[in-house]
């Protein structure tokens, strides 16, 4: 391919995902125009390969933005923590994992921060003079926030374990003088 047509096809894509970033931003309020909401619709449908829906959060980024946001604490520290689950998930290999592995890792990092907030909020409550329900009532909270974060890990144990062990094929040989042998493959 020339590079005339190489720069060409890279100015239409920029054009293109310009176009998104417009459309998006007309239909991202409360009453968009229907012309508009048709419009970006059109350009995702009829531009599929650019996969321009990538340039925006998923859904967990957003629950993860909304937890950091929502959580007590001063903006330095909330930063800290955006970068902490970073860093976690890439640990966790993130990067390198096939999506259903990403989607578990992205689960188990929300849960651990979603604990790890809960387990701040349970320890600022208890050391105050509280009463019997509400005492009860952050037992609760925080043991839901621990059993969703073991489920999550354990879950995505599980998974590594099933798509890396994969058995091994026997196969039943039956010799002469009728032993049996097993070869794995």
């Amino acid at each position: 391919m020339s590079e005339a047509v190489e720069e060409s096809i890279a100015a239409k894509t920029e054009q293109t995902r310009a176009k998104f970033r417009e459309l998006l931003d007309k239909t991202n309020k409360g009453n968009p125009q229907p012309k508009d909401v048709a419009a970006l619709a059109e350009l995702l449908n009829g531009n599929k390969s650019l996969e321009l829906w990538r340039d925006v959060l998923s859904a967990a980024q957003y629950a993860e933005r909304a937890v950091i946001e929502n959580s007590p604490g001063v903006h330095g520290v909330k930063e800290c923590w955006r970068l902490r689950l970073a860093s976690l998930r890439n640990e966790l290999g993130y990067v390198g994992a096939p999506i259903l592995e990403q989607l578990l890792i992205q689960d188990a990092a929300l849960s651990w921060l979603k604990l790890s907030i809960v387990e701040l909020q349970y320890s600022h409550v208890m050391k105050q003079s509280i009463t019997l329900t509400l005492g009860i009532f952050w037992e609760k909270r925080l043991s839901a926030a621990q059993r969703r974060f073991t489920r999550a890990c354990e879950t995505l144990a599980r998974v590594r374990k099933l798509s890396r062990n994969t058995p091994a094929l026997q196969f039943n040989i039956a010799t002469a003088g009728g032993q049996q042998v097993n070869v794995a493959k």
